[in-house]
């Protein structure tokens, strides 16, 4: 009788977008082959929604659920349900596949088992000295438990294969003392990998990676494809590719979840997240709807959740151990409401996508009670907006800390207005302090707009937030006080309306100012600014020639020189042409633009540390640029970043001895505290 085979997959309520476009691409490449959740946690209302129209089984054998959770509190202290995926091997599957739910498939997984009849265990990825340290830390070496061989392996198990005869759960509890061990000598921060490549490597059985056997010399083979390399354009749910191996399946792991949504490659992910693919079965005439969230609604259409149907009405829990369900313990009203328990952080709590296209101007009413659960404390709830545009999220207040108690149930109201372009928005509840359990029930949203005006989304000062422009303005005039009079002197990365308008208001104030802009776009500078400032007094243009100039270099160098003012701008432009964020798929190419010249240039024509007093950050290159102006801080120097939020620049943000995060999307730094808190001081 022949094996039976099929694929796990580990996801809950709090991982539904990642599951959700997960499920799209495995079924739409793999429309047959048996597919079973494990439950990352025991909040899944959400995906049992998707059962039907996605055709997978539940695992949900408690005992073999409970036993992954003491592995994984003996390994790492709490049962954390990374540790359920070693439920595999208990499963319906005598051969397996298991993916992360954080992975995009592209490729018949049928392949795979073909190779199971030579190994026991098959990861995506092996025997990559550049990735040992997401394994081992070097200290292994040094306990001779084990050989060369066994740790250069170091697969990547977000992708593994094996068979259900190459481990048991009962020889896994049973090894945990010496698993435990070795701890001191796992990578951290990665909670199941490095015992999964202890287990692989010890268990007698061959072991190898997909990757391991193309440079063996197999040339057939699929790979995985990490999600933070760029691909080509999305068309049909395919992905023009880069050479002639397509991929089995891509992969957004580690830093690039970090934003709770992938930050390269996003027109891929969201293709297959946002709705079934062609290709994909559809679902029998009566099964549910693919999912229980209300649909869009219409502007001033209210859209209810009472959850008097007994499911979650679209509601799940955030990334994290929180999970939400159904209770008949309370209601505002009938006889049901939505309990949200197991929070371990403040900001673990229900939350629902938004299913009115996001646009700016656009007003959102929310209402809905609130009631804690009985005998807790009384604790503040406040209702937050997490508002995604282009890999980027920002968290915004909607209804600010109310009390709540156990007693009786409290309204939480507000309107929120969206003043920025945004992709996405999930509404979500959340106490200030503590992870108190609470109940919430007759939710109400209303959509209304958009408004005339976004007042919000566009500073005069510039292309920030009004709140935004008005720091940047706060921090220059207190820059300026600081300054005894002195003129202020400012170094800006990217030109733009804040050459426009900030020098204008130092000018209005009577502020004398020496303001330093850098372009690397010539053709933008030349259309948008130009006529501009060529109309005021106190500009020079200096244009750097095929980049080869520098501030002593005249030859190439054509300077168009106005009067001198008590307002001076500089501007010194190179002709790179336009250069595109880093994380639109269709710009990859990007990433190679030399704009070495565009970043060095202050330290080149530097006199040291301390000769601007203020530094703006909002152009190109700008990790580069900040470790740039790290280099320049003087006693009184500030550094501005805008679009603080981007995960990919704050690397850079380290190296600064005092910085903090304000306003809608900016990071100030400087030598000290003191120094930002006289400057963010309102006078």
């Amino acid at each position: 009788m022949a094996h039976r085979r099929g694929v796990y997959f580990l996801a809950n309520d709090g991982f539904l977008d990642y599951a959700t476009a997960f499920l799209n691409s495995f079924r739409r490449f793999n429309p047959t082959l048996p597919l079973c959740l494990i439950p990352f946690a025991d909040d899944i209302g959400a995906l049992h929604s998707l059962q039907s129209s996605h055709d997978f089984s539940v695992l949900e054998n408690r005992e073999v659920l409970a036993a992954c959770d003491t592995v994984g509190t003996a390994i790492r202290g709490t049962p954390r349900g990374h540790f359920r995926k070693l439920a595999m091997w208990e499963g319906p599957f005598d051969e397996f596949a298991y993916f992360d739910s954080d992975t995009v498939v592209l490729h018949s997984a049928d392949f795979v088992f073909g190779l199971l009849a030579d190994y026991g265990f098959l990861t995506a990825h092996g025997n990559d000295p550049t990735t040992r340290r997401f394994v081992w830390n070097d200290s292994i070496e040094d306990t001779a438990r084990l050989t060369e061989e066994q740790i250069s392996f170091a697969g990547a198990t977000g992708f593994l294969a094996s068979r259900k005869e190459c481990l048991s759960l009962a020889d896994i509890v049973e090894r945990l003392p010496e698993i435990r061990e070795l701890v001191p000598h796992m990578c951290p921060g990665l909670n199941d990998q490095p015992v999964l490549n202890y287990l692989m490597v010890t268990s007698g059985y061959r072991f190898s990676s997909l990757s391991g056997l193309v440079w063996a010399g197999a040339t057939d083979l699929p790979l995985e494809w990490w999600g933070g390399h760029p691909v080509g354009a999305t068309e049909d749910g395919h992905v023009a590719w880069p050479d002639d191996r397509h991929p089995f399946f891509v992969h957004w792991s580690g830093s690039l979840k970090q934003a709770a949504a992938p930050l390269v490659n996003r027109a891929l992910w969201e293709a297959y997240r946002d709705g079934a693919m062609p290709g994909l079965p559809a679902a029998p005439p009566d099964a549910p709807a693919a999912s229980t969230a209300a649909a869009p609604v219409a502007a001033d259409a209210p859209m209810t959740c009472s959850f008097e149907d007994g499911t979650t009405q679209g509601w799940s829990c955030r990334v994290g151990s929180a999970r939400v369900a159904v209770s008949d313990t309370f209601a505002h009203s009938g006889a049901h409401s939505l309990l949200c328990d197991s929070r371990t952080e403040p900001w673990e709590g229900p939350r629902l996508a938004l299913p009115a296209p996001p646009t700016p101007g656009s007003a959102y009413t929310f209402r809905l009670w609130a009631r804690l659960a009985p005998g807790v404390a009384p604790a503040a709830l406040k209702l937050t907006i997490e508002r995604h545009n282009s890999g980027t999220v920002r968290y915004d207040t909607v209804v600010p800390d109310t009390p709540v108690t156990a007693g009786a149930w409290t309204r939480l109201s507000g309107t929120y207005t969206l003043t920025h372009e945004a992709t996405r928005l999930i509404l979500y509840a959340e106490t200030v302090h503590g992870t108190a359990p609470f109940h919430i029930d007759d939710f109400t949203m209303t959509v209304s707009g958009p408004a005339t005006v976004s007042a919000g989304h566009a500073s005069p000062y510039g292309l920030t937030s009004v709140a935004d422009g008005e720091l940047i303005r706060t921090v220059l005039l207190n820059a300026a006080a600081l300054g005894d009079g002195q003129p202020l002197r400012v170094l800006e990365w990217g030109s733009g309306r804040s050459t426009l308008a900030l020098p204008q208001l130092l000018a209005d104030v009577g502020v004398p100012c020496h303001w330093t802009s850098l372009e690397h776009h010539r053709g933008y500078f030349d259309t948008e600014l130009l006529p501009h400032l060529a109309a005021r007094p106190g500009v020079s243009v200096r244009y750097m020639d095929e980049g080869t100039a520098t501030a002593d270099e005249t030859d190439d160098i054509r300077t168009h020189d106005i009067r001198s003012h008590d307002i001076r701008i500089d501007v010194v432009c190179w002709d790179r042409g336009p250069v595109h964020p880093h994380f639109g798929i269709s710009h990859h190419a990007d990433r190679d633009a030399d704009l070495d010249d565009y970043v060095d240039h202050p330290a080149k024509v530097s006199r040291g540390p301390g000769e601007y007093d203020v530094v703006l950050v909002d152009g190109r290159k700008r990790r580069r640029c900040l470790l740039a102006a790290r280099q320049l801080l003087g006693d009184r120097t500030a550094v501005l970043l805008h679009d603080a939020g981007r995960p990919y620049y704050h690397c850079a943000l380290k190296t600064y001895p005092a910085g903090r995060f304000i306003g809608d999307e900016l990071w100030i730094g400087a030598k000290d505290q003191q120094l930002l808190t006289e400057l963010l001081r309102r006078r």
